[in-house]
């Protein structure tokens, strides 16, 4: 039995993923160490899951600029030393790194001692941290098999998406209850990440208000935008249930009829897992615009519809959510498009893989 670090976050789509495979690597026994930013999402998460938890000091990369571009490569280098110490101190065999800016020193440090590295890349259209860890690693572990001619590394495997089962278990009448909505009248379901997305609150807010709606409202609309969310109502319609941060994703799935989110990669595996049609509005404030690809994706099989920002018109897509949930057929069609897609044995081929890297 292995020392394992996980390393990376700063979203859902890095953290998430982690936590599903380190949790089948703690089931058949390894010692599972998460090393991230402990002021970013992981630092919440993961010691809540019950990882010891390892904070990394790195630097952003900077965009522009040799003189930032120099401070980034020195920073690199030193938090790699530094991270390395901790590594050995914790007798770590094998690094696997899910992407965000601070996976890079935890896996640099790895290839410094001589220890397994694994990168798992989610998204279509590989992160900065992860293009160079990949030519460092053992082992790229892929979500799409389009990921393969845009990423280093001497082996691929194309894995899928880790989610976490707790999101199949929601049923609908306990979510009904949970959120004081009716369980027999449809729902569209509004979210907007771990952080919250203005465009997707414009959205639900409009719909919300929309006086000739006929179906209900349940939008998650992010913890710092919730004060400003409610204030935008006068008063809260009885069918509209506004939350911040949702730690039980299986009960909003479960009440949900067509989710309206970003199209980060870790939301549309568990869209896929749990078979919902989806309105993808994706983040044009991501790296080489990776969400558009990965909706574009979903869209191609008919198992969502795309709203891109740059065409925005809230009342378009208000008559698009409004057609959608007014056409059970269609609703039908994208969900089985969309479970066609699910990989539900991700994180336990994650897994075999990296134990695969530590017995070779």
């Amino acid at each position: 039995l292995a020392h394992i670090a996980l390393a990376g976050g700063g979203t859902g789509g890095h953290v998430y993923p982690a936590i599903a495979i380190g949790d089948v690597l703690r089931q058949r026994g390894h010692v599972v160490i998460y090393y991230g930013d402990e002021t970013r999402l992981e630092g919440r998460v993961a010691p809540k899951k019950g990882y010891t938890f390892r904070p990394v000091q790195a630097m952003q990369y900077p965009r522009s600029g040799l003189l930032g571009k120099a401070r980034f490569a020195l920073s690199l280098i030193w938090s790699a030393l530094a991270t390395r110490r901790t590594l050995k101190s914790d007798k770590i065999d094998l690094v696997l790194g899910v992407g965000g800016y601070i996976s890079a020193p935890p896996v640099l440090a790895a290839w410094l001692l001589r220890r397994g590295r694994v990168v798992h890349e989610s998204n279509v259209v590989p992160g900065l941290a992860n293009k160079l860890c990949a030519k460092l690693s053992h082992q790229v572990l892929l979500n799409f098999e389009a990921t393969k001619g845009k990423i280093g590394g001497k082996s691929h495997l194309l894995v899928g998406m880790p989610v976490n089962p707790a999101i199949l278990a929601g049923v609908r009448e306990e979510a009904a209850k949970h959120y004081g909505l009716c369980a027999d009248k449809p729902v569209a379901l509004f979210v907007g990440g771990s952080l919250g997305a203005a465009r997707i609150n414009e959205f639900a807010i409009t719909a919300g208000k929309s006086t000739s709606r006929e179906y209900q409202v349940l939008h998650l609309c992010g913890d710092r935008f919730l004060e400003q969310v409610e204030s935008e109502y006068n008063e809260l319609p009885d069918d509209v249930k506004l939350v911040g941060y949702e730690h039980q994703m299986g009960l909003a799935y479960a009440m949900a009829d067509v989710v309206v989110c970003r199209a980060g990669s870790s939301t549309l595996a568990e869209l896929c897992a749990v078979g919902l049609a989806s309105i993808l509005v994706p983040s044009p404030h991501v790296a080489e615009n990776h969400q558009e690809a990965n909706a574009r994706g979903l869209e191609t099989v008919g198992a969502a519809k795309v709203l891109v920002e740059r065409d925005w018109d809230v009342e378009q897509a208000l008559d698009s959510l409004s057609a959608l949930l007014g056409d059970p057929e269609q609703l039908k069609q994208m969900s089985l498009a969309a479970k066609g897609l699910a990989r539900l044995d991700a994180a336990e081929a994650a897994a075999n893989a990296v134990e695969a890297v530590l017995g070779r």
